[in-house]
């Protein structure tokens, strides 16, 4: 029987923030895949800020729902703020919502995206 694990595999989500024109001061964040299904185990969910609209938005953090859910890393961000990055083992089929955390030019603000862990067993030999 081999231990081998299967290599990670990256889900890069593009994230774009723009001044909402509504509620001056307030922002809609956008990301693209909106919800992504994962049936990959060891899935490295990069998110990136490939959009502000000429606004310094950074990352400060994120927050994985349900918080005890044995599947998700800590966050990590890069020296520029905009990457956020997450590991997910992918072992348990459930929906995990993330609030991801910026900071902008009016202070903090969330946008809630969701991922679907949907681990798929592979086929019998």
């Amino acid at each position: 029987m081999s231990n081998l694990v299967p290599p990670a595999v990256l889900q890069n989500i593009a994230v774009t923030v723009r001044p909402d024109e509504k509620h001056p001061g307030k922002f809609i964040s956008h990301t693209v895949p909106a919800d992504p299904i994962l049936t990959e185990p060891n899935v490295i969910l990069n998110y990136q800020i490939v959009e502000s609209f000429g606004l310094d938005i950074v990352f400060t953090g994120a927050v994985v729902k349900p918080r005890y859910n044995r599947q998700v890393s800590k966050p990590t961000i890069s020296v520029d703020g905009k990457m956020l990055t997450l590991s997910d083992i992918n072992t348990e089929k459930m929906t995990l919502n993330i609030t991801l955390e910026f900071d902008g030019p009016s202070g903090p603000f969330a946008h809630d995206p969701q991922v679907q862990n949907d681990p798929q067993k592979p086929p019998m030999c």
